[in-house]
């Protein structure tokens, strides 16, 4: 699976980056075993056919993101949400380094976050505690 764009975090971010993606599960789900990524990226990581892909080191936010804008908890990891066309992209603005998630539209994201947050909490910390 090619990935373009990937991010490119340096220092601790990118130390705290590869950990996170080197403690992604295997699997996130039905049909979302994880994936090669081209080229390979020590912060990017790809799962299933139609890819769920996560990315880490994001620098900024989402555009449409705002301090006040309503976050979605899962297992302790505030996701910010956007529909993107065909596909949904969930952020950790208060986090860092920042996690990127894209999921198809059409894939329920509650199982894919469960299986992701012992790993985002692992390895960012919150901006907001």
């Amino acid at each position: 699976m090619a990935i373009i764009g990937a991010p490119a975090p340096a220092g601790a971010d990118r130390a705290s980056c590869e950990a996170l993606t080197a403690a992604l599960p295997d699997s996130l789900g039905d049909g979302l075993d994880r994936r090669e990524v081209e080229p390979p990226a020590p912060t990017t990581a790809a799962f299933g056919s139609d890819p769920v892909v996560l990315t880490c080191g994001a620098s900024g936010v989402a555009a449409t993101y705002r301090p006040d804008s309503t976050l979605s908890e899962v297992d302790q990891v505030a996701w910010f949400t956007e529909d993107v066309g065909s596909q949904v992209r969930y952020s950790t603005p208060t986090r860092t380094p920042q996690v990127v998630l894209t999921l198809p539209a059409d894939r329920q994201a509650f199982e894919v976050l469960v299986a992701l947050a012992p790993a985002v909490r692992a390895h960012t910390r919150s901006t907001t505690a």
